[in-house]
């Protein structure tokens, strides 16, 4: 398979399908990547904070992500996410994903700023796929910004280099304005977050990345086209939709999504030990929430 190029492009940060052993269910992945295989989505994340990334072993995610690629249909690839300050071990770890079918690694950028532009000046020209940059070094808090990992200049300047494919935003959308000026056009600009959506666009964005993009992932793809025309009022009540959901959903990390994504009949939604499940008043409020969107 190759990267898709028909912007924009909506990435799904996988979800995690466990069983009642609380053991990967490979079976339900494959079902539930068919499903996705309907809709929008054309680029699956494996190893993401929402995938619950940090709950699972480095083979679990390699494995993951070979199931993923053997279930995909069409124009869809795998990416493989990475979370290391080490340039060894990044690498290392790229070559595995590589092995098992993906076609890009998602890295982060590394919490120490004087670090960032020696660490990807050894990485990109030895990674074996294209990089995307995730701009989130504070994975798990959802839907705030992190202390930047460097300057808007700094950025655009990894942005810049050969073997990177695009950059992700954090959630600061003042700050993330002024690094859009420094990424070049030929890469990929994507937001962060499905209730930025539009505001995201209004910055040039050009794709996205989000939790969200597990739950509705043709409305992501819906409000990327008409942002970047300036169809704005056409699509703000959509937009809408999406914040009441996400609100109520994204205080709740992996287990939110999943959480959504039961409730629309997909498998495995359960929390790895010790994630404990939502609330039943949260259930009732995200349940009216996605029925007035009818997406259960």
């Amino acid at each position: 398979m190759t990267i898709p190029t028909n912007d924009p492009l909506v990435a799904v940060p996988m979800v995690t399908p466990f069983d009642t052993a609380d053991q990967l269910d490979f079976d339900a992945a494959q079902r539930n990547v068919e499903r996705w295989c309907n809709t929008a989505i054309s680029v699956f994340i494996i190893g993401s904070q929402s995938g619950e990334e940090f709950m699972m072993s480095e083979s679990e995610r390699v494995e993951l992500l070979g199931c993923v690629t053997d279930a995909l249909e069409g124009e869809r690839i795998t990416v493989g996410g990475i979370d290391a300050p080490s340039v060894v071990e990044t690498l290392r770890q790229a070559e595995r994903y590589a092995e098992a079918g993906a076609e890009m690694v998602r890295v982060r950028f590394p919490r120490i700023e004087s670090e960032v532009l020696p660490y990807f000046q050894q990485v990109l020209p030895r990674c074996p796929v294209p990089v995307l940059l995730m701009h989130q070094s504070s994975p798990a808090s959802f839907g705030v910004a992190a202390k930047p990992a460097g300057s808007p200049e700094l950025l655009g300047e990894v942005a810049s280099m050969d073997g990177v494919f695009g950059y992700v935003t954090d959630h600061d959308m003042r700050f993330e304005a002024r690094v859009r000026r420094f990424v070049p056009a030929d890469k990929r600009f994507w937001i962060c977050n499905g209730s930025m959506i539009l505001s995201g666009t209004l910055i040039g964005c050009n794709g996205t990345t989000t939790a969200f993009s597990n739950i509705w992932p043709d409305a992501l793809r819906k409000l990327l086209e008409q942002g970047m025309a300036g169809n704005y009022a056409e699509v703000e009540s959509i937009q809408e939709q999406i914040r009441r959901i996400d609100e109520i959903m994204l205080p709740y990390l992996a287990t939110g999504i999943k959480t959504c994504l039961d409730l629309m009949g997909f498998e495995g939604m359960r929390p790895r030990q010790p994630g404990q499940p939502m609330p039943d008043n949260a259930i009732r409020r995200l349940r009216i929430e996605m029925e007035a969107a009818e997406l259960v």
